[in-house]
């Protein structure tokens, strides 16, 4: 379509202006009043993050205060949970988790690493009292009485009594209770190796100056079980410990 200004009236061109006047004047209308509506809601949302900002530090200062109460009343409260942890309505803590019902073979065995570790500090009072000696009480002189000639009685000399009356028999569980976990543990491994290929290997499970177990293979010394390289013999001495933890640990 050609537009032809020749045949053009004025009313024509008018028009036109007017027409692209009120288009242009549209447009900037919607212009301003898009950017008049962004603006209040950009207003809006920083209104809202700044009363959530008031209202987290607001909570904030709360649980400060808080905590300094409880520090105030409670100053020697211990955070941290330790390893374990008996507490005073009876319940019991291993690691800050309370144990409860049956335990897993994974806690069983971390359960008794700790009383192992504590073994030294259990037997070191009893060790102690040993060594201290013994206070001997000073003689009161007899009184002196008039000398009444006896008949002489032979005595047997001590080392004969000694040799004469049987020594007393201890109780074997009393013994096997006074050992340590360690040597418990071992005293059925032993029993367990009787009749076997290893019995001649020399395992043995010792203390260790850490509270934990030693392994030795004849000569060779192993920091834990899982050291060893032997399957076999890892899964024998796996096997006494189980046994041990059945017989002798029933409630745990």
């Amino acid at each position: 379509m050609q537009l032809n200004f020749a045949m053009t009236t004025v009313p024509t061109i008018v028009l036109w202006i007017v027409g692209l006047l009120i288009f242009g004047v549209g447009s900037l209308l919607g212009y301003f009043n898009m950017n008049i509506e962004a603006k209040k809601k950009l207003e809006a949302m920083e209104t809202k993050a700044e009363i959530l900002r008031a209202e987290a530090e607001k909570k904030l200062a709360e649980a400060e205060r808080k905590l300094e109460e409880a520090r105030m009343l409670h100053p020697h409260a211990e955070t941290d949970p330790g390893i374990l942890r008996v507490k005073r309505d009876g319940g019991v803590e291993l690691d800050g988790a309370a144990l409860k019902g049956a335990l897993t073979a994974e806690k069983k065995k971390r359960l008794i690493d700790v009383v192992s570790y504590l073994r030294p500090f259990l037997d070191a009072p009893a060790q102690a009292a040993q060594s201290q000696p013994v206070p001997t009480a000073t003689p009161t002189p007899a009184p002196i009485s008039p000398v009444v000639s006896q008949p002489t009685v032979t005595k047997p000399a001590p080392s004969l009594l000694n040799a004469v009356l049987p020594a007393k028999k201890k109780d074997s569980e009393t013994e096997f209770k006074l050992l340590s976990i360690v040597q418990q543990i071992d005293t059925v491994l032993q029993k367990r190796l009787e009749g076997t290929a290893f019995e001649k290997a020399g395992i043995r499970l010792h203390d260790s100056p850490q509270g934990g177990v030693e392994v030795f293979i004849g000569v060779e010394k192993f920091e834990s079980i899982d050291d060893v390289p032997d399957p076999a013999i890892k899964t024998i001495i796996r096997a006494a410990v189980a046994e041990w933890e059945q017989k002798y640990t029933p409630g745990l």
